[in-house]
């Protein structure tokens, strides 16, 4: 008569204090990839029950609608990707003046004496189905013909581009003669616009 062997089990017990020191390790050694995004300051909170709405003059706005098929309509016209930042440059270039362009208000700064400061804003709306590329092609756009007058304006009262300024420099040439007002509407039915303008 055959006796019947029995099959040693396998001892499991360290194999979590394995798993666990494994997991410690790689998330030790692992690096994570520097910090991306969108340098943004979101405006500050209104509460909705105060009275004074102020409400913004249509020519201070630079309305760009991009439309699910990624088509530009730039203030009313379609325009190409390529043609946003001259565009936006032109707008809020302080020393332009005149129909077109938004209002003026000169104000007294302590480095820089009286300035026509520029009250246009940007208004970027896009559609449910803009595609990510064009819609953060849109912002590099609009953020770098910002940093481009404000480079062109320290240069020519400071001497030097806008990142070599010192802090309080920057502070009052960044938050007030060329602030990066862009406000980013949630998404709608651009496509309406886009085709009206056809």
């Amino acid at each position: 008569m055959a006796i019947a062997k029995k099959t040693p089990g396998i001892n499991a017990a360290s194999m979590a204090d394995i798993s666990f020191i494994l997991l410690i390790f790689f998330l030790v050694v692992t690096t994570m990839g520097g910090e991306f995004g969108l340098m943004r300051v979101l405006p500050p909170w209104v509460n909705p029950n105060d009275q004074d709405k102020t409400e913004v003059n249509k020519r201070n706005v630079f309305i760009v609608a991009i439309s699910k098929d990624d088509n530009l309509l730039v203030r009313n016209e379609y325009k190409s990707i390529t043609d946003l930042r001259a565009m936006a440059k032109d707008f809020f270039d302080i020393n332009n003046t005149g129909e077109g362009y938004p209002d003026k208000e000169p104000t007294e700064f302590p480095l820089l004496g009286l300035v026509n400061v520029n009250k246009g804003i940007v208004s970027l709306q896009n559609d449910r189905g803009t595609s990510y590329k064009i819609y953060i092609q849109a912002q590099n756009e609009l953020a770098a013909a910002i940093m481009e007058l404000r480079n062109e304006f320290c240069a020519q009262r400071f001497g030097k581009k806008f990142e070599d300024c010192t802090a309080e420099q920057q502070d009052v040439v960044g938050k007030h003669v060329y602030p990066m007002a862009i406000s980013e509407a949630e998404p709608k039915d651009v496509s309406n616009q886009t085709r009206s303008r056809r």
